[in-house]
């Protein structure tokens, strides 16, 4: 409802693929575009081959990339800011490798190295953490002689890697298998087809089929199922969010396919200029990665281009009552610069079509439409020309949606647009709208809401103004602005109590609303927590300048698990302070290194020091723990909320943890611990990380136990 007025809105995804489209296309948040083409792909020039097919790529998480180079034997390891290392020699002439055509890679989470030597029926395991070779996995058996790895990919912590010559799966884990993974299902029109790559989602393995010369190519779950026929394909992966992305041959640009149900809608595809045709994967920055001759790159921008003009058909929109005057139309749109969206109506109190319009899907999405005897029907062919109203413009309204109080995100590129329905009362509507762009840009149209009925304001005048059906137009038409105006300032009235609540209140009222609670807002914090921190500001004034009500304060601008830890509850027991006499060296802080990281305070172990006692050395101090890594605005406002709210007679460390917190430092079990995720500490890479950061130096090696290496060695708990 929209005050005394129903509203009938196009707005879900459903909705929009009923109705009739001609060169447009579904967004994937709902919506319509123009629908995009890919560009005109040049005839790729024919690549001698090898004979030694695909290679591999994957990437740790220190953004290293790993390439497997086949014909020379090599697996080559490069950064973002250092050349590959192992490059050919100059002249032409390749340093020959130590390894059998190694072909597919994988990393998983425990930066273990999978390397599928196919030419030696191996699959190689090397540890990252400690650069060294964990095991040789061999894949052949007398029963199979030949059979070799092809591709390897990250599977529930682990790895899973494709053979053939039989074609199927087993599954590594560091030092655990090979196990036998799931069977291998050829998918339908796959029959002359084999297997060479596998990528993994969410646990769920699938394969590309292709041929032994290209050309044909399926991807399929392993079970067989969910089949999509991509020719020329040659490589594939999987994003976070489910979406496929394949590699196809030398100088073809990549496509992509979101899962849609049971079937998959094809994405825009995008450019990967100088691809050689190696191996594709995606980077741990969510970027698309791919091999050249020269190194890796990236996929650049989209490789669409989209026709001049198109439209959308709406199916038929009831009003309720016949002769209804239909209101203002109401467009959620982003129009770029050079781009237009045009409207058009038509009416009618017939309850019943003939000759509808037949619908036509849009240019990439479902090619069927789910119930279609649900559908209402598209327009009469036989008065879509000569009754429907001319196109019309669209008036941006400067105050945003039509929703009283409403609020337009700052990242959201869509505005609301406003029009008049011009056409004759009915108690039917039909909506047309006609989306002109360049080849480049489109414009996107995401809901359209509609008021059924418009205003009234002619009931109330002379009858002799709107006896007339052209006069009775014109009016209504006349004072649909100033009504609407009147009308959304009642509607704002009415909801004026919005305006106290902190959770719905428009983001530029938060800092009067916060005023009438003796509150000046930080606009350094979230908009969420500004909200958070008006509805709860009276819990937090009775407790003010108490350890709990620090605490919620900072986990509320820091959606952490921050504590706050007072002094006097680490000061230990009485007694003589144990390796240290009068007038001699301090004696060590609890935590060995806790002093000089500016955590928790100097405490002594076992007592306190001389001319001390436990009153002087812990009253009124105390530490707060924020296990993160904070930027400078962000520590710079905590700053400014322990100064504030912190009793003005106590003193205070921040100890922002990083990392985490180690065992011997400064973790006290049960009262500094927090359980969380693991913590970041690894291996420091030369040009990678600064010292005293995230490296360290001497990570154990897989395998060694406490009390059988040297203290020299890199043995270390935790």
């Amino acid at each position: 409802m929209h005050g005394d007025r129903a509203l009938s809105v196009l707005a879900d995804r459903d909705q929009w693929a009923r109705c009739r489209h001609e060169s447009t296309a579904l967004l994937d948040e709902g919506g319509v575009c123009l629908a995009w083409q890919p560009e005109p792909e040049p005839e790729p020039e024919p690549e001698p081959s090898d004979g030694y097919g695909p290679a591999g790529l994957a990437f740790d998480r220190w953004g290293r990339a790993y390439r497997s180079h086949p014909r020379t034997g090599r697996v080559e390891v490069s950064t973002e800011t250092t050349p590959a290392l192992g490059a050919d020699r100059p002249g032409g002439q390749p340093r020959p490798g130590t390894l059998c055509v190694p072909r597919g890679l994988a990393v998983d989470q425990a930066q273990r190295l999978y390397i599928c030597e196919s030419g030696a029926g191996t699959v190689h395991v090397a540890d990252l953490w400690g650069e060294r070779l964990l095991r040789r996995v061999p894949v052949r058996d007398r029963a199979h002689p030949h059979r070799r790895p092809l591709d390897a990919t990250t599977h529930c912590g682990g790895a899973a890697v494709l053979l053939t010559r039989p074609e199927g799966i087993v599954l590594l884990q560091g030092r655990r298998g090979p196990l036998r993974g799931p069977i291998l299902h050829r998918p339908p029109a796959a029959e002359h087809l084999r297997p060479t790559r596998l990528a993994d989602h969410a646990g769920i393995l699938y394969a590309l089929w292709t041929g032994p010369g290209g050309g044909p190519a399926v991807i399929a779950r392993t079970d067989g199922s969910r089949a999509l026929a991509v020719p020329d394909a040659g490589d594939l992966d999987l994003a976070p969010d489910g979406t496929l992305v394949v590699a196809r041959t030398p100088g073809r640009s990549f496509r992509r396919f979101r899962p849609d149900g049971a079937d998959w809608t094809e994405l825009e595809p995008l450019r990967a200029p100088g691809y050689d045709g190696g191996a594709m994967t995606i980077a741990p920055d969510g970027r698309i990665a791919y091999t050249t001759r020269t190194g890796i790159a990236r996929t650049t921008a989209a490789a669409t281009r989209y026709p001049s003009t198109g439209s959308v058909i709406s199916y038929r929109l009831d009003a309720g009552e016949y002769r209804t005057r239909w209101g203002r139309l109401f467009l959620d749109a982003c129009v770029p610069h050079g781009t237009e969206v045009r409207v058009s109506f038509l009416t009618s109190d017939e309850d019943t079509v003939s000759d509808a319009l037949p619908w036509a899907p849009p240019g990439h999405g479902p090619s069927t439409v789910p119930h279609p005897e649900a559908t209402p029907p598209l327009p009469p062919r036989t008065e879509f020309g000569g009754r429907l109203s001319a196109s019309g413009a669209l008036f941006r309204r400067p105050t945003g949606r039509e929703w009283p109080w409403a609020q337009i995100a700052p990242d959201d590129s869509f505005e609301t647009y406003e029009a008049p329905v011009q056409a004759p009362p009915g108690r039917y509507l039909w909506i047309v709208l006609r989306l002109r762009g360049s080849q480049r840009v489109t414009p996107r149209v995401r809901a359209l809401r509609v008021e059924r009925p418009g205003h009234r304001l002619p009931a109330g005048l002379p009858k002799s103004w709107s006896r007339d059906e052209t006069d009775a137009e014109f009016l209504q038409r006349f004072l649909a602005p100033a009504e609407g105006l009147l009308h959304e300032l009642d509607a704002r009235a009415a909801l004026r109590t919005v305006l106290l609540d902190p959770t719905a209140t428009p983001q530029e009222a938060l800092g009067w609303l916060a005023s009438l609670l003796g509150l000046v807002l930080d606009r350094r914090w979230p908009v969420a927590a500004r909200r958070a921190l008006i509805g709860q500001a009276y819990d937090l004034f009775r407790i003010r300048g108490t350890a709990a009500c620090l605490e919620r304060l900072l986990r509320l601008y820091l959606p952490l698990p921050v504590g706050v830890v007072e002094n006097w509850r680490l000061r230990g027991l009485g007694g003589a302070v144990l390796g240290t006499g009068p007038g001699g060296p301090p004696a060590p802080a609890v935590g060995g290194g806790a002093a000089t990281a500016g955590a928790l305070g100097r405490f002594t172990v076992g007592g306190t020091r001389p001319g001390e006692d436990g009153y002087t050395a812990t009253a009124h101090r105390f530490s707060v723990l924020i296990p993160a890594e904070l930027t400078a605005e962000q520590m710079d406002v905590v700053r400014t909320i322990v100064e504030t709210h912190k009793p003005a007679h106590t003193v205070v460390d921040l100890c922002p943890l990083g990392a985490g917190m180690r065992i011997g430092r400064a973790l006290h079990v049960g009262l500094t611990s927090v359980v969380g995720p693991g913590a970041a500490w690894a291996p420091a890479v030369v040009g990678a990380v600064r010292a005293g950061e995230d490296g360290i130096v001497g990570v154990p090696a897989a395998g060694s136990r406490v009390g059988e290496s040297s203290i020299a060695g890199a043995v270390r708990v935790g």
